[in-house]
């Protein structure tokens, strides 16, 4: 019962700092609901609070796309959505150390938290993602020293790498350092910057990204061992990875409808967040000087999370729905259409779009 109460309160506490909620102790069923697994016995306590909000929110748009018969409706499946899930999971468990060992997510957080000043590239995915300078995977900066324009760029990059893999065109077994033949020369540039600085990760590859399954031995109070990647799966199919790649990618519009994330104009009095008629961005913001509760507030089902689409500003399921359209009907085209520079252009024009890219980053309302 202590396992379940530490592993309770670790999800309760940290899983929605960084992003809408996610349960990773609950399962696509294939009839667009999400059941609990119910031989995680901290499962069944968890999900009393905790709310799969990234999850709904995907099955939601997957479901938009195939009532309005959008180009491409015609290959979304199960099995695709249901990896589409697991990839919105990455972006917040990037080893996958979740459901399995919850504990030592827990942890590890709590470990990168307090390290956070002390950071370089050298570390790995899960610490740089929550508390340094991966943030942009939860469309946040990673200081307030960060400019819009900044933290646009490095969100522009994941959203072509990941469209890219989620189409094709970068085939799953690409290493990182080969990846300038298939980015634009920004976003390899940029790509470069996050990824392989000085040789590191440079032969690792989109399906062994997406794959990673680690843990780390903790022994407490502070002696963290090297992570243990054994588990990773070297053959993973092709197409489980390119839905990966879009769950990521829809993770990141996701969140970025999250009012502790983004600010976006025009603001409004809450401690809350709208997904429906929103429009250009302010700042992103940092986490660094938010508070942790008032961050959380934002995090859970958004005020209009069930009511219809606005005619007007972006809807989150809208926007969604389109670049799915774009991904699984450019998957669809002989030889891999490619609609990226389109796509490109849709959503830094829209739901990306700042206001002025030299504004640094702020708490926005959660001080």
């Amino acid at each position: 019962m202590k396992i379940i109460v530490t592993t309770l309160l670790a999800l309760i506490i940290t899983l929605p700092t960084y992003a809408f909620d996610i349960n990773p102790f609950k399962k696509y069923d294939g009839s667009g609901e999400l059941l609990l697994d119910t031989e995680q016995s901290a499962g069944i306590v968890a999900s009393i609070i905790i709310h799969p909000v990234h999850e709904e929110l995907t099955v939601k748009t997957f479901t938009l796309v195939k009532d309005k018969k959008m180009p491409g409706y015609r290959l979304i499946n199960d099995q695709l959505i249901d990896k589409a899930i697991q990839g919105v999971r990455w972006n917040d468990d990037p080893l996958h150390l979740l459901p399995d060992y919850p504990n030592e997510w827990f942890l590890n957080f709590k470990h990168a938290s307090k390290i956070t000043d002390r950071m370089n590239s050298n570390y790995d995915l899960f610490y740089r993602s929550h508390q340094h300078d991966l943030q942009f995977l939860h469309a946040m900066a990673s200081s307030d020293l960060e400019t819009a324009g900044e933290t646009q760029n490095a969100i522009m990059m994941w959203m072509e790498f990941t469209y890219k893999v989620a189409i094709g065109f970068i085939p799953i077994h690409t290493r990182f350092n080969q990846l300038n033949q298939f980015l634009t020369t920004k976003a390899a540039h940029t790509f470069k910057k996050y990824f392989t600085q000085n040789e590191l990760r440079k032969n690792w590859t989109p399906a062994y990204l997406f794959s990673l399954r680690c843990n780390r031995e903790v022994i407490l109070p502070d002696w963290f061992m090297p992570l243990d990647c054994s588990r990773t799966q070297w053959l993973p199919r092709k197409e489980d990875i390119q839905n990966i790649a879009l769950g990521s990618l829809l993770h990141v519009i996701q969140d970025s409808f999250s009012d502790s994330h983004v600010s976006r104009n025009p603001e409004y009095e809450g401690k809350y967040s709208f997904i429906h008629g929103r429009s250009i961005i302010n700042t992103f913001n940092a986490y660094t000087k938010q508070s942790f509760h008032l961050h959380r507030g934002a995090d859970s089902y958004p005020r209009d999370f069930e009511d219809s689409l606005s005619e007007h500003g972006f809807n989150l399921e809208e926007v969604s729905a389109q670049i799915i359209s774009n991904i699984l009907s450019d998957r669809s085209k002989p030889r891999h259409k490619n609609q990226w520079n389109r796509t490109s252009t849709y959503l830094k024009n829209g739901v990306f779009k700042v206001m002025n890219s030299k504004a640094t980053a702020g708490p926005g309302k959660y001080k």
